[in-house]
């Protein structure tokens, strides 16, 4: 299965060690990437408020060491300092992004990581110019897939981003300051932090 999030998949794998204790994947969706993740961490929780995507999570992407989990990312009581690792893909832009920053900070163990893939609303010369490249690669890729494997029945829902890129930028260097952010093609943006 291609899409615009699996195309960043093995780019995000390469952003972690080979072997960690454990992470969460905020947001998890289908859970394709909690099930590439269990692969590097002994255990993995994976949270999403979706039950009809969970439901297919598990029956797709299960494993014995992930732990599927029906929550809101702002509201859900975790424990702080006990992640090594902090996933979230295309997810982010569904919460306030400080109060998720803020509690990601909190939840990872010093040295973690966090390693974001998400959406940003276009507003400068360069976003657009990376639209328009995007435009062409994204037929060629669709039409690519589409022939050589078969789409996902259930879809997580999705939400127009509402910040800039450069919004996105002052509140990272207010909360987690040393990340790299970077654009990418097909809409997307990754932010990579590691705790002090």
């Amino acid at each position: 299965m291609w899409d615009h999030n699996t195309h960043f998949h093995n780019f995000l794998l390469r952003q972690l060690p080979r072997k960690i204790d454990r992470a969460l994947d905020v947001g998890c969706g289908l859970g394709l990437f909690a099930w590439k993740l269990a692969k590097r961490a002994e255990i993995v929780d994976a949270i999403d408020v979706d039950r009809t995507v969970l439901k297919e999570a598990l029956d797709r992407h299960n494993a014995a060491n992930i732990y599927y989990k029906r929550a809101d990312f702002l509201e859900i009581d975790l424990t702080a300092d006990s992640y090594d690792a902090i996933v979230s893909i295309a997810s982010l832009h569904h919460m306030d992004l400080e109060e998720a920053l803020k509690k990601m900070r909190l939840l990872l163990r010093p040295s973690g990581k966090l390693i974001i893939l998400g959406l940003y609303r276009e507003t400068s010369i360069i976003d657009y110019i990376y639209s328009v490249i995007s435009i062409p690669l994204n037929l060629i890729y669709l039409n690519w897939y589409r022939r050589s494997t078969l789409t996902e029945k259930t879809v997580a829902p999705t939400r127009p981003a509402k910040l800039s890129f450069n919004q996105i930028k002052s509140v990272a260097n207010t909360l987690i300051p040393g990340f790299k952010l970077q654009r990418h093609l097909f809409w997307r943006y990754s932010l990579i932090w590691q705790k002090p």
